[in-house]
């Protein structure tokens, strides 16, 4: 074995450690989340028997214009919109399907749970390619991005989701009932909660590799179309208009805000030097 060929095979044997410990904390987290998964399941069915934020916000507008401006409401036929949501229930069809789907649930909160430990293996991964000075940002890294993914998933739970199925019951009719299967309903919660968290990482991804001198603030600011068009492209794997625009926003905006961060802390690596640019010295004709 070559000394050129020991760096590289070093490298997979610290990335395949990584990886099993991250596996063996997910599998642990995973154990501590299955008594709370049922009650993650009532959170994910929130949508189903209460209004959502917009349509209270929606009620309190209207209630409030009704009040103050009454010939006004009564012109433009502006009324509150009925808070009241008929009780429903998901069904399942497959005698072990509310099993499987509190396994999935169950994932889910073990990613969370165990997200700081995962979140170490990744720094303890990259940290090679950082400075001495930099490498104690560990005790930023880890905190931050735990609260960044759980703030996104708090944003589709409690902003996204609701409105989802609200867009989703809007079509119910006198001929047309919903009655969403349990598993269908789940996985399409729970692909989103995962997509939601990784979307609000992207600052912290791509401050990260701004540190490294892996990505440039220069290079970020020249490929906003490129941005744009990439969102577009990953919020187009969910068949729905609305859903897309729900995802497409988001991530756009998280990638706006990762170009503010890397300004802010981004350092000397992640700014490109003045003289790159320019031409070289020419020399004059005789």
């Amino acid at each position: 074995m070559t000394e050129a060929q020991m760096p590289f095979l070093e490298h997979l044997e610290e990335l395949r450690r990584r990886l099993i410990i991250s596996l063996i904390a997910l599998v642990i987290g995973m154990a501590v989340a299955w008594p709370f998964s049922l009650s993650a399941l009532k959170v994910i069915q929130r949508p189903l028997t209460q209004p959502s934020l917009i349509k209270q916000m929606h009620y309190s507008l209207t209630a409030y214009i009704q009040r103050q401006f009454p010939d006004l409401a009564q012109r433009f036929n502006i009324a509150p919109p009925d808070l009241s949501s008929a009780s429903r229930k998901l069904n399942y069809m497959a005698p072990l399907e509310p099993f499987f789907v509190q396994i999935k649930i169950s994932l889910i909160l073990g990613v969370v749970f165990s997200l700081p430990v995962i979140l170490y293996q990744v720094w303890l991964f990259i940290a090679p390619g950082l400075r001495a000075s930099e490498k104690r940002y560990v005790y930023l890294f880890v905190p931050i991005g735990t609260l960044a993914f759980i703030l996104g998933d708090l944003f589709f739970l409690y902003l996204v989701w609701p409105v989802i199925v609200a867009f989703s019951l809007a079509y119910e009719s006198d001929t047309l009932f919903a009655m969403l299967n349990l598993s269908q309903y789940v996985n399409f919660n729970l692909r989103l909660l995962l997509l939601f968290g990784l979307i609000f990482e992207l600052p912290l991804i791509l401050l990260v590799l701004a540190r490294i001198g892996l990505v440039r603030v220069e290079f970020l600011v020249k490929h906003r179309r490129v941005a744009i068009l990439l969102s577009a492209v990953v919020a187009a794997f969910h068949a729905d208009v609305l859903t897309m625009t729900m995802i497409a926003l988001p991530l756009y905006g998280m990638y706006e805000l990762s170009i503010m961060v890397i300004r802010l802390l981004g350092g000397p690596r992640s700014r490109a030097r003045a003289t790159e640019n320019l031409p070289g010295p020419t020399q004059k004709e005789p």
